[in-house]
């Protein structure tokens, strides 16, 4: 039961976490999105691999709503992104990775050596790792 309400409590606060990071707003199709205001169209095949090459990762846990969220975006291009699962119950769970590099909050992005907690849209993503391409 404890630990059942500690998980509950530490979701509502993450939750509340990723509602006050400002987002980038973006308009999305299956295959591409397009940040408002702008021409760039960013495919996210293209983001995810760019991100695999330069050893970006996504920390977060299998029952986070704000991290399916985030795979949402990414849709089937997901399998490319170096996810690490911080829950020892998930797939593939590495809890102890997570512990090491002090995560606090699902999902947290690391990329170039910053870390970035939150849902990012891909826009964002593509600003804050150096993407270009399409």
């Amino acid at each position: 039961m404890k630990n059942s309400l500690r998980y509950l409590l530490f979701g509502l606060g993450v939750g509340l976490a990723i509602a006050v990071v400002p987002r980038l707003p973006v308009l999305q199709s299956p295959d591409m999105v397009m940040a408002q205001g702008t021409s760039q169209i960013i495919s996210p095949q293209g983001l995810a691999n760019h991100l695999k090459k330069i050893n970006a990762k996504m920390y977060g846990a299998y029952w986070c709503p704000a991290c399916m969220k985030q795979k949402e975006l990414f849709g089937s291009a997901f399998k490319s992104i170096n996810y690490i699962e911080c829950d020892a119950r998930g797939t593939n769970g590495q809890p102890e990775l997570c512990k090491q590099a002090n995560i606090r909050a699902y999902p947290t992005w690391e990329i170039n050596g910053k870390r970035y907690e939150g849902v990012y849209p891909l826009e964002g993503l593509a600003q804050l790792s150096g993407y270009q391409g399409r």
